[in-house]
């Protein structure tokens, strides 16, 4: 038993980071008591990742002070907080592939002590083989090792630190259900009244089996904390994943139809874009699974789930920036399944991706003008005067650099810069991401008015209610696949989708 009155393992206040204009992590304070273990969840770019870069070191705090057993290691490097006691974990397994099992272990357990003696430090390094389920891997070299056993081996190389406070990231990701459930079996096998373990995951399930406490972040920020049960059942959490927080009536209606004479031109019945029984990954991660969807000229489709669910991967699979391990992908009746990523562009297909992407070193109109470059002078002058016309920030800005504009103005150029290819079809990846609810008021206005010019437009989006406003037609993807799908009108009514954003489905 821990004493009532004990200092907690780690108290953060005041926590904060910016990057620029941007502010990631702002006033976050995390208490956090031995032997407990607090799971942190939020949408995607609310700065879960930034959160544990802060707390491991990887990142410097803009804000605020960390005190870790009774020190502040606000200004110690990641090195320096893994020899006081934080282990993490990534997302993303990063062994050393050519070496052994153990010798991944035998790194980080002399990089903390040196000078063990190698009969000690070999029966340590059985013992936390034993508890990860890798003792008969110990000799496999890790570049063979199958993604859930990489993830051991992650967890395993955490606690070669004899960490006393354990943060793991997104372990998740990438798994199977039942590898899911082994995955549990390990995390609630490290528990004990010493070790502290904060949880970082988008994998619902995890959270719920896992965490005693769980935290919410939303724009940097804390929404809400208490004991996991009670804050999942929150409608205010709720509303956080699917986009109903900001309230209907808050929001710039964006429903509209395309022009009539717009309409009168889309006279095709065959869809434009056409996915079939696609499945992909990244690396080991199974990520797609037999997805199929289609989107119809002039028609505005769509693809909403959770965190981690798979729907930037399936941007990226359309724009050839990742291949498919089965299925294919048909673009105006031409089968572009293994064409690479600027042969696809080049037949009308446009990519805004997530993250904005903008090139520092050049300016607004430079950075409009890189999509243009193979039209001539006029065409160029016709294309930049459209977007100016949809986002006049971008015109009083056009000579300042790229980046030196708030979020929102560079998510505006990275849509416009989209539109400067003249594109058939533009996938726009999560444009609300980390931006303020008066913001994405703004962009979706612009795609508004692009669905009354006739754009035919995949939306990829977390922020359902948005979405839904704009979109003819939605799918909802969940682990890969493709759940429920139908009219704005149907989804909203269907009780399964709050289930299906917190992993509650039967």
């Amino acid at each position: 038993m821990i004493a009532a009155d004990a200092p907690p393992l780690l108290d953060a206040v005041g926590l904060g980071k910016r990057y620029g204009g941007l502010v990631a992590v702002e006033s976050l304070d995390i208490r956090l008591d031995k032997g407990r273990v607090l799971g942190v969840i939020g949408p995607n770019g609310a700065g879960k990742s930034t959160l544990i870069g802060l707390l491991g070191g990887a990142i410097s705090a803009s804000a605020g002070r960390i005190h870790f057993d009774g020190h502040d290691i606000t200004s110690l490097p990641a090195s320096e907080r893994a020899r006081s006691g934080i282990g993490r974990t990534y997302q993303i397994p990063r062994p050393f592939l050519d070496m052994t099992v153990e010798e991944n272990l035998a790194v980080a357990q002399f990089s903390l002590s040196p000078f063990i003696a190698s009969g000690t430090a070999a029966a340590e390094r059985r013992e936390i083989l034993d508890r990860c389920g890798l003792g008969d891997a110990a000799h496999v070299t890790a570049r063979d090792l199958p993604l859930l056993r990489r993830k051991r081996l992650e967890v395993a190389r955490a606690l070669a630190l004899k960490p006393k406070l354990l943060l793991l990231d997104e372990v998740g990701a990438g798994l199977i259900d039942s590898e899911v459930s082994e995955l549990i079996a390990l995390i609630q096998s490290l528990k004990d009244a010493e070790r502290s373990i904060i949880i970082i995951e988008h994998v619902i399930r995890i959270v719920k089996e896992c965490c005693e406490d769980l935290m919410v972040i939303n724009f940097g920020k804390v929404l809400a904390t208490g004991p996991t049960t009670a804050v999942l059942g929150s409608d205010e959490v709720a509303a956080i994943y699917l986009g109903t927080s900001h309230g209907a009536a808050a929001r710039t209606s964006t429903s509209v139809a395309p022009r009539a004479d717009v309409v009168s031109s889309i006279a095709s019945t065959e869809p434009l874009l056409a996915l079939d029984g696609v499945s992909a990954g990244y690396g080991q991660a199974r990520v797609l699974h037999d997805l199929s969807l289609s989107v119809m000229q002039g028609q505005v489709v769509g693809l909403l789930g959770s965190n981690g669910a798979g729907k930037t991967t399936v941007a990226h699979v359309i724009s050839r920036a990742l291949p498919i391990t089965a299925g294919r992908i048909r673009f105006d009746g031409e089968d572009i399944t293994r064409l690479p990523a600027h042969a696809v562009a080049t037949r009308g297909l446009a990519h805004c991706m997530e993250g904005r992407r903008i090139f520092s070193s050049l300016s607004v109109e430079e950075n409009l003008l890189v999509a243009a470059r193979h039209a001539d002078a006029a065409e160029r002058k016709a294309r930049l005067a459209h977007v100016y016309a949809l986002f006049p920030v971008l015109a009083d800005r056009r000579n300042a650099p790229g980046t030196s504009m708030s979020g929102g103005q560079q998510q505006a150029l990275a849509i416009g810069r989209a539109l400067m290819a003249r594109p058939r079809l533009v996938i726009f990846d999560e444009i609300s991401l980390g931006l303020a609810p008066v913001m994405m008021d703004r962009l979706y206005a612009a795609l508004a008015e692009l669905k009354r010019e006739g754009l035919t437009m995949l939306v990829v989006e977390q922020d359902i209610e948005r979405a839904l406003d704009l979109a003819d037609v939605a799918h909802i993807i969940n682990k890969g696949r493709i759940t429920l799908s139908g009219p704005p009108a149907v989804l909203r009514a269907d009780e399964r989708l709050r289930h299906l954003y917190f992993g509650t489905e039967e």
